[in-house]
């Protein structure tokens, strides 16, 4: 007979820059399947300035990357108990973003959102779940979850600014598999902008520093 329990447990994010009253930008950024958050965030460096704080929250299904147990990396979910994954990351970014505001003292700032590869469907699940001003979903390398484009949720996508980055060269996402997402998600009759760089999977930074200057 499978149970379950519930009980507290700590989360683990990285940061760049420091809140202040210079502060008017927040980025919450998710990192892909494998990776741990203080590694991730720096691809972000290049857009640091005075102005924005970037948080970067790590899943916390942790395991060895490698059999000689050295390098370690992070996912957000598996298929084996999904369902309680998701309510779990949506839990604790709703957290992480509280605090975000408690710090800063008010909800007078842009907030951009980028999730790359598995963390995309992690941040779009999060953002369906609220109604907090976000004012750009960055889906870098990554696809929208279909249990996020039903019908009650058209409304809450329309007030959103939509970009689709993906490399010519990604390894996962091939021209079938591009296409396959591009005619789900306009079927659906959402707005969003297609971005293609040379490259593979990965964050490339000067394609990040282009897209973050035209927010």
């Amino acid at each position: 007979m499978k149970k379950q329990i519930s009980i507290p447990k700590t989360h683990k994010y990285s940061q760049l820059g420091e809140f202040s009253e210079k502060t008017n930008t927040v980025w919450i950024v998710l990192h892909g399947y494998g990776m741990l958050s203080e590694f991730f965030i720096k691809k972000f460096e290049c857009i640091l300035n005075d102005s924005n704080v970037i948080i970067a929250p790590e899943g916390s299904n942790r395991f060895y990357l490698e059999n000689n147990y050295y390098r370690v990396g992070a996912s957000w979910m598996t298929k084996l108990d999904k369902e309680k994954d998701i309510e779990d990351n949506i839990s604790f970014i709703q957290t992480l973003y509280s605090n975000i505001v408690d710090e800063i003292g008010h909800t007078n700032f842009k907030l951009n959102t980028l999730g790359f590869s598995q963390g995309g469907a992690t941040l779009v699940r999060w953002i369906m779940s609220n109604s907090i001003n976000i004012d750009s979903l960055i889906l870098w390398g990554s696809d929208i979850p279909k249990d996020c484009l039903t019908e009650e949720k058209k409304s809450r996508w329309s007030s959103i600014d939509v970009k689709l980055v993906i490399g010519n060269q990604d390894e996962y996402i091939n021209e079938e598999n591009k296409q396959k997402v591009m005619d789900l998600i306009s079927s659906y009759g959402l707005k969003y902008e297609l971005v293609a760089y040379e490259g593979s999977h990965k964050i490339i930074e000067k394609e990040l520093e282009k897209i973050a200057a035209g927010l």
